[in-house]
C-alpha cells in the first residue's frame, strides 16, 4: 500500500506539474509554435509519447489540419503546412462528438504518410482527446506509444486535463497572433500610403510595396503589373523572389496569365502561373493568386503572389492580401497620376521655352480671339509692350483693307485638318504694314472642345523680295538662253551672206550691181554685229571658279524656299555630309540649279497626299553628290527622257518656259559634272548631281 500510495502521489505531482506548465504557457501569451512545443513537453512529461499530433480546425471552414507533429522526438510545426490524413476515423469521431478515446489497437493512418514512424516499430497504444474551448471543439490532440496497453484511465484523465488547458493556450495564442497580424497589416497599409506620397517613380514605389508585403505575407514570389495603352497591355514594373525574372515583361492582357482575374475583376487562384503566361520562359511554374488592382473603379494593374505551398488557397494570408490590395492600388494610382502630371509640366516648360526662343511671332488666343500670350518675337514684330498686346483682338492686327471679318480671319478647322494656313496683311502698333503668312491650330481640352487658338505669323517681306529677285533672274536667264539660241541660228546664214557678198565685191562690178552688193555686205555685217551684242548680253559675265561649300549652298537654297514649302504643307528634310565637301565653280549658278530643282519639286508635290522633300549631300571617292528627292506625282519614262531639252515643259501655258532644267544641265556640264533623273509615276522623282571633289592639297 505504501508503494502504491507513493506512485499515486508521484503521478498526481506530475499531473499538477504538467497542468502548471500549460497554465504558464497560457499566461505568457507565447506564439503558437511555442504553445505547441510547451503542450507536447507537458504531455511527454507525464505519459509515454514518442508520437504526438495536434489537429486544429480552421476557424472559417472547420476543416482540420495538422499543426504540430512529433515523430520520435522530431518536431514539425506550422499552420497550414500539413494536410489532414485520410481515413483517420478516431480523430473524426472525437472531433465531432467531443468525447475522448483510448485504444490498444490504434489506426494505422501514420503508415505511408510523411508522418510514418520507424519501419520496424509500430504504435500499440493511443489516446485521442478533444480540444474544447468554451464548449466548442477547436481541435484534437493524439498521443501514441510503441508499448502495448501503455495508457489507462488515469492517463486519459491527465491528457484530458492538459487538453482543456491546451485549448485555452492555443486559442489565446491564435488571438494574439491575429492581433499581431492586424497590427502588421495596419502598419503595412500606412507604409504603403507613405510610399504613395513620396517623390519616387512607379517602379520604385512598386518595388518598395513588395518589400512591405513580404513582411506581412511571406511567399516564394511576388510581382506588380501596371496597365498601358488604355488597359490593353500589362507591364511588370516590380518583381521579387521566384517572380524576379518577370520584371520588365510587357504582355497583352488578353494573353497574360492574369486574364481570368482581369476579366472577372476579382481575385483568382491559378494552379500553374506559367501555363497561361504570354512569356512562359520568364514566369515561375507555381500556384498563384492574381488580384486585380482597382482604384476609382478603374483597373490599373494586378498583384501576383506565388507560393509552393497551399497557403494561398485560403486563410489569413489571403485575407491580408485582399485587405492590402486597395491600398496598393491607390498608391500606384497616385504615383501614375504624379508621373503623368510631371510629364505634362515638363511638356509645358518645354513648349514655353520653345515659344520664348522662337524667332517668329506666336500668339495664343482665347475662344474670343483675344491675345492671352505673345512671345518675344511677336512683341518685337508688332512693336507693342507685353502689357499692351495682352487682351488685344486679333482683328486689330489685320489691315481693314483686307476686308476680312473675324470669321474669315480665323476660319473653322475641318476635323480632318490639324491646322489652317493663309496669308494676310498685318499692321503694327506704329501703323506700318507687312505681308504675313499665318498658321492657325486649335487648342482642345480632354473633351475635344476648343478652348483656345495658336497662331504662328511669318513676315513675308524679305521672302517676297527674294522671290521677286529670283523670278526676274529666272526670266533673264530664260531670255538669255532664248537670245543665245536664236543668235546662233541666225549667225551662220548671215556669215554666209556676208562671205558671198565679199566674193562678189572682188569681181569687177559696176553701177547698180556694185551698189547693191555693197549694200548687202554692209547690212549683213551690221546684223552680225547685232548678234554679237546679243551673245554678250546672254553671257553677261564670266563664270567664277572658286572653292564652293556644297552644304552651305543647300542650306541657303532651302532657306529661300522655306516660305513656299511651309505654305503648301511640304516637309523638307536635309541630311548633309558632315565633312562639308567642296567643289570648284560658280556658287551663284550652282544655287540656280538647286533652286530650279526645288521649284519643280514643289510643283510636283502640290496635289500629293504625302509631301516630303529631301536633300542629301554625299562625298564618294573623288566626287560630291547632291540628291534631291520628292514624293510627288512622278513622271512617265517618255517625259523623264526629255526633261533636259530646251523649251520642253509639262506645266500649263503661262506657268513655265521649259528652260529651267536645260539651263541647269548646261551649268552642271560647265562644271565638269553630271545630272540625272529617276522617276516613278505616283511615287516620286529623284535628281542626282555629281561634281568633282575639290581638295586643298590639289590646288
Amino acid at each position: 500500500m505504501t508503494i502504491e500510495l507513493i506512485e499515486e502521489l508521484q503521478r498526481r505531482a506530475a499531473r499538477f506539474a504538467a497542468v502548471a506548465t500549460v497554465q504558464q504557457a497560457i499566461s505568457a501569451t507565447i506564439s503558437l509554435d511555442e504553445a505547441y512545443r510547451e503542450i507536447y513537453k507537458a504531455v511527454a512529461s507525464v505519459v509515454d509519447a514518442p508520437c504526438f499530433a495536434l489537429m486544429i480546425a480552421d476557424s472559417e471552414s472547420g476543416k482540420l489540419g495538422a499543426h504540430c507533429i512529433v515523430i520520435d522526438s522530431e518536431e514539425h510545426h506550422g499552420e497550414g503546412l500539413f494536410d489532414f490524413p485520410n481515413g483517420t476515423e478516431a480523430i473524426t469521431k472525437v472531433f465531432e462528438r467531443g468525447i475522448p478515446l483510448i485504444s490498444s489497437k490504434p489506426e494505422r493512418w501514420w503508415k505511408g504518410t510523411i508522418y510514418q514512424v520507424a519501419a520496424k516499430r509500430e504504435v500499440q497504444s493511443e489516446i485521442t482527446a478533444p480540444l474544447i474551448y468554451h464548449e466548442r471543439t477547436v481541435g484534437v490532440m493524439q498521443v501514441l506509444s510503441y508499448r502495448a496497453n501503455a495508457y489507462d484511465a488515469h492517463d486519459l484523465d491527465l491528457i484530458m486535463l492538459i487538453a482543456r488547458q491546451a485549448a485555452v493556450a492555443i486559442e489565446n495564442a491564435r488571438l494574439f497572433a491575429a492581433q499581431r497580424n492586424e497590427q502588421k497589416q495596419t502598419e503595412a497599409a500606412a507604409e504603403i500610403a507613405r510610399l504613395a506620397l513620396g517623390n519616387v517613380t512607379v517602379d520604385q514605389a512598386s518595388a518598395a510595396i513588395l518589400d512591405v508585403l513580404n513582411e506581412v505575407v511571406p511567399s516564394s514570389g511576388k510581382a506588380i503589373g501596371v496597365t498601358l495603352n488604355e488597359g490593353r497591355t500589362l507591364t511588370c514594373v516590380a518583381a521579387c523572389g521566384t517572380c524576379a525574372q518577370m520584371k520588365g515583361i510587357v504582355a497583352p492582357v488578353e494573353r497574360s496569365s492574369v486574364r481570368v482575374a482581369w476579366a472577372k475583376e476579382e481575385p483568382t487562384f491559378v494552379e500553374n502561373l506559367r501555363e497561361l503566361a504570354h512569356n512562359r520562359d520568364r514566369v515561375p511554374e507555381e500556384p498563384a493568386i492574381t488580384i486585380p488592382l482597382i482604384a476609382s473603379d478603374r483597373r490599373i494593374g494586378v498583384l501576383v503572389v506565388t507560393s509552393k505551398t497551399p497557403q494561398l488557397h485560403g486563410g489569413q494570408h489571403v485575407n491580408a492580401l485582399l485587405r492590402l490590395a486597395p491600398a496598393v492600388a491607390l498608391a500606384i494610382d497616385v504615383r501614375l497620376l504624379s508621373e503623368e502630371e510631371q510629364r505634362i509640366h515638363a511638356r509645358e516648360r518645354t513648349l514655353a521655352a520653345a515659344l520664348a526662343t522662337m524667332d517668329q511671332p506666336v500668339l495664343i488666343l482665347g475662344v474670343d480671339a483675344k491675345v492671352q500670350y505673345a512671345n518675344s518675337a511677336a512683341i518685337r514684330e508688332y512693336r507693342y509692350e507685353s502689357s499692351e498686346i495682352a487682351g488685344l483682338s486679333v482683328d486689330e492686327f489685320v489691315v481693314s483693307s483686307a476686308r476680312l471679318s473675324r470669321r474669315e480671319t480665323i476660319p473653322a478647322l475641318l476635323p480632318e485638318k490639324a491646322f489652317w494656313t493663309g496669308e494676310h496683311v498685318h499692321r503694327r502698333k506704329d501703323g506700318t504694314e507687312f505681308p504675313a503668312a499665318v498658321t492657325l491650330s486649335h487648342i482642345r481640352d480632354a473633351s475635344d472642345r476648343v478652348i483656345g487658338l495658336v497662331i504662328g505669323v511669318r513676315n513675308l517681306t524679305e521672302e517676297r523680295k527674294v522671290a521677286d529677285h529670283l523670278g526676274r533672274t529666272e526670266k533673264l536667264a530664260a531670255i538669255g538662253e532664248l537670245v543665245a539660241g536664236v543668235a546662233h541660228e541666225l549667225n551662220n546664214p548671215l556669215t554666209g551672206i556676208s562671205t558671198f557678198a565679199q566674193l562678189l565685191l572682188e569681181d569687177k562690178l559696176h553701177g547698180e550691181q556694185l551698189e547693191s552688193v555693197s549694200l548687202i555686205k554692209r547690212e549683213a555685217d551690221r546684223a552680225i554685229g547685232v548678234i554679237r551684242d546679243l551673245l554678250l548680253f546672254a553671257r553677261k559675265t564670266e563664270a567664277r571658279d572658286v572653292p564652293v561649300d556644297i552644304n552651305t549652298i543647300v542650306k541657303h537654297t532651302v532657306r529661300l524656299r522655306a516660305l513656299a514649302s511651309r505654305s503648301t504643307g511640304i516637309e523638307v528634310h536635309t541630311r548633309l555630309d558632315e565633312s562639308n565637301p567642296r567643289v570648284r565653280g560658280d556658287e551663284q549658278k550652282l544655287q540656280q540649279v538647286l533652286l530650279n530643282l526645288l521649284v519643280n519639286a514643289e510643283s510636283a508635290l502640290r496635289d500629293a497626299k504625302v509631301r516630303h522633300l529631301s536633300l542629301i549631300t554625299q562625298r564618294r571617292n573623288g566626287s560630291v553628290s547632291i540628291i534631291v528627292s520628292d514624293t510627288g506625282h512622278g513622271m512617265p519614262e517618255s517625259v523623264a527622257q526629255r526633261v533636259f531639252e530646251p523649251f520642253f515643259t509639262t506645266k500649263p501655258p503661262g506657268e513655265g518656259t521649259g528652260l529651267g532644267l536645260s539651263v541647269s544641265y548646261g551649268i552642271i556640264q560647265a562644271h565638269q559634272g553630271t545630272i540625272s533623273v529617276e522617276s516613278i509615276e505616283d511615287v516620286g522623282t529623284t535628281f542626282t548631281i555629281s561634281l568633282p571633289y575639290y581638295a586643298e592639297d590639289a590646288k
